[in-house]
């Protein structure tokens, strides 16, 4: 099970990475001002690389724990 909640956070970070990607170089969203759309995906650039982090925290903290 932990390996499959390793592998689920990746994916969701991932997709968090595409769809700021998306965001930023999709024709679909020319409706959107350029800065609203900058905005939203350095947002989300932002919380993937939050969960990035919080996800290798929380492994270090359980290997010293295991030690």
């Amino acid at each position: 099970m932990e390996k499959f909640n390793l592998y689920f956070t990746i994916l969701i970070v991932l997709g968090f990475f595409v769809l700021a990607t998306f965001l930023l170089v999709s024709p679909s969203f020319s409706d959107l001002s350029k800065e609203i759309r900058v905005i939203f995906s350095v947002f989300l650039y932002l919380y993937g690389i939050f969960r990035v982090v919080r996800v290798i925290t929380k492994r270090k903290r359980r290997d010293d724990e295991d030690a």
